[in-house]
């Protein structure tokens, strides 16, 4: 008699059998996702295959988890992730996310990982409890899933469903401890009905951090920062207190001082030399942005209207870099040598 790992692990060995697999099975852009595309097809060919009382319902939305498996009159949860990037870390669900009605034994997650230059999915599974690393602030807070986690939010199954049935109230009291415990300044908006956090100064954060949120704003709204005209911040600064809840007085002094920089003997604002110091890093975000950030990217760089067929990331990136140079500064670049806006960013 099949059980839960024995269904799992059919999952497991089908995706990673299909070498190479068709490539709309691998597109990873925001709700056109081809991995939880897959999946049900290959929980039909299970269920085709085996004499087991098996049966797989799809849930469609915003609804956690994605799908229910009941096995021989036993229910369970599986919540599908995927990266296309080699990685096993991503966002997960909300801490709010409530489970639905339905009774489950457990709740596992099925990640499925594509293995760089190959048009193949390997996988990992696992009890969802002991892939949650940590607790990420976004918009919401979330859980961070990591598939080669040591360590869990939870010391057991038992605790994660306990924080699953508190009430908001008490989940935001879970919240506030474990930030306080594991994080250094508060990067989470409180409720005004409970006590009041202020947020982080921009300036009292390390070095670091500084760099990477400077970074992340240059990858998602480059057509706002980078210009001839009057730089617009509004949205980058938006941006970092809803994500991290960090704020700056002086954004404008935080992400350039101003001026001009010579790059080959030729003026260009100081815009562009933060562009350029900031390459590693930047570069480091297009290899390994999460769904989430992918896309808000694409939807910030979709006002632009030049993307019209999604390659890869940094290709995209590099697209959208060299209109805003065209755009804004033709005559520089030209005189630097006919060059393009990206050639700043390479290493």
């Amino acid at each position: 008699m099949l059980n839960i790992i024995d269904v799992l692990t059919l999952f497991k060995n089908k995706i990673e059998e299909m070498d190479p697999i068709s490539k709309e099975y691998l597109v990873s852009r925001g709700n056109d996702n081809g991995f939880e595309k897959l999946v049900p097809l290959i929980a039909d060919d299970i269920k085709k295959e085996t004499s087991e009382s098996l049966e797989f319902i799809t849930h469609y939305g915003h609804h956690f988890p994605d799908m229910d498996i009941i096995l021989n009159g036993k229910r369970y949860g599986l919540e599908l992730k995927s990266r296309n990037n080699g990685s096993w870390d991503t966002n997960g669900n909300s801490v709010f996310e409530s489970i639905s009605d339905e009774e489950y034994e457990e709740i596992y997650i099925l990640f499925g990982s594509k293995e760089p230059q190959k048009d193949h999915i390997l996988i990992k599974f696992a009890p969802y409890w002991t892939a949650t690393a940590a607790i990420n602030v976004t918009h919401s807070p979330r859980f961070k899933i990591n598939m080669n986690a040591d360590t869990s939010v939870f010391s057991s199954a038992s605790e994660y469903y306990q924080l699953r049935n508190l009430s908001e109230k008490e989940k935001v009291s879970f919240l506030q401890n474990y930030l306080k415990e594991n994080t250094t300044g508060v990067k989470w908006f409180v409720p005004q009905d409970t006590d009041s956090i202020k947020p982080t100064s921009l300036n009292e954060l390390p070095s670091d951090i500084k760099t990477k949120i400077k970074a992340e704003i240059l990858v998602l709204y480059p057509q706002d920062l980078i210009t001839s005209k009057r730089a617009n911040y509004s949205r980058a600064h938006e941006y970092i207190i809803e994500n991290y809840f960090y704020y700056s007085s002086s954004f404008r002094d935080f992400f350039s001082a101003g001026g001009k920089w010579k790059y080959r003997n030729v003026e260009l604002p100081q815009t562009l030399a933060t562009l350029s110091c900031l390459k590693v890093d930047i570069h480091d975000i297009l290899n390994n942005a999460n769904d989430d950030f992918l896309s808000l990217a694409y939807t910030s760089w979709s006002e632009l209207n030049i993307i019209k067929g999604i390659s890869s990331f940094k290709s995209d990136y590099y697209k959208i870099i060299n209109y805003i140079g065209e755009l804004n500064f033709s005559n520089e670049l030209k005189n630097i040598g006919n060059i393009q806006l990206s050639e700043l960013l390479q290493l």
